[in-house]
């Protein structure tokens, strides 16, 4: 009986694919990669680590590579995942913990380790799910359905029985190259789902939200905060018009405009968005805008830095900031 499969896409990883298929050593009882056309040795690569190897090409939709690695496999779960990916768990661990669940897609978390230079952040998102009636959907920031219905996962896996590791933007330039990737997928969905008849506001505003979010990788602020208004523009309310709106005052302050950024970070705060986390926002803004005393104020209490979208970010990110706020006052640390 195949309980897991792991599911992967890849293209030219060839420096990558061994050390992903190594870390799934007795955890997976299949591994299913699909190819989207390398010219490296990925795919040989793939076959020696003991996959199934699916070739084929890139149909500029990362959910129709998915489903090509899905409908190979066999397995009760799928875990999915990518070659820039290493896992880390507690095999037995999870296997007894899975005897027990009766939900059809959980969460795992993410570690994405310091990117350009910055500060990294920690995640969870949908990577182990029930196979029946599973599909991807989405040509960018894809998301899985069953049976049509987006998943709606409650329950997270125990970090200490599964978490992955995430390398994908930690050389450097490998966010801006992979965002303008992003950012062409991202105007083609929009464009499909501006072509729906009926056409859905909510899906539009999702579609907008991604091309945003995918301009900011790209480097083009400009792209972001006209995506990020139009999303706002399309729905009122709800976790995509938060998540339009974080990004919108990150973008602003990014850009040096903390008045902006400390009004949208109220707008957030009145819809019920964590307080610590408007905290933080303003706190950016007030810095920005030379009151440091009142930034220091703001930060009062922050021991975490939690977005709309729950990405978990370094907590070394408080510290530079009062750090910052303290040389605006002259004094140090």
């Amino acid at each position: 009986m195949i309980r897991v499969s792991a599911c992967l896409i890849v293209r030219d990883e060839s420096d990558r694919i061994a050390g992903c298929l190594a870390s799934l050593q007795g955890l997976v009882d299949q591994v299913v990669v699909h190819d989207t056309g390398s010219t490296d040795d990925t795919v040989a690569l793939a076959r020696a680590g003991g996959a199934r190897v699916v070739e084929g090409s890139w149909s500029d939709s990362f959910a129709a590579a998915r489903n090509a690695s899905l409908d190979a496999a066999t397995g009760e779960w799928v875990l999915s995942l990518d070659a820039d990916e290493l896992v880390h768990a507690d095999v037995a661990g999870l296997r007894q913990w899975l005897d027990g669940v009766d939900d059809r897609a959980l969460l795992v978390l993410i570690r994405n380790p310091v990117v350009d230079g910055g500060h990294g952040y920690e995640y969870t998102t949908v990577k182990l799910f029930r196979r029946w009636g599973a599909r991807w959907v989405g040509r960018v920031h894809e998301r899985v359905v069953h049976d049509g219905v987006p998943v709606q996962p409650l329950r997270l896996v125990p970090p200490e029985l599964l978490a992955l590791d995430h390398r994908g933007y930690a050389a450097e330039g490998a966010a801006v190259r992979k965002g303008k990737r992003n950012l062409r997928l991202a105007a083609l969905e929009l464009r499909d789902r501006l072509d729906d008849r009926p056409p859905s506001p909510e899906a539009i505003a999702l579609a907008a939200l991604n091309l945003g979010r995918s301009a900011i990788g790209a480097g083009d602020p400009q792209q972001a905060v006209d995506a990020f208004e139009s999303v706002r523009e399309t729905v009122t309310g709800g976790d995509v018009w938060n998540e339009a709106t974080d990004h919108l005052a990150r973008v602003l302050l990014g850009a040096g405009e903390p008045a902006f950024g400390i009004v949208l970070a109220g707008q957030l705060q009145d819809v019920g968005v964590d307080p610590s986390y408007c905290s933080w926002l303003r706190a950016q803004g007030l810095a920005q805008s030379g009151d440091a005393v009142a930034a220091l104020h703001e930060l009062e209490g922050v021991t975490q830095i939690v977005d709309t979208a729950g990405r978990r970010h370094d907590p070394a990110a408080l510290e530079t900031l009062r750090g910052l706020c303290l040389e605006l006052l002259g004094t140090s640390t």
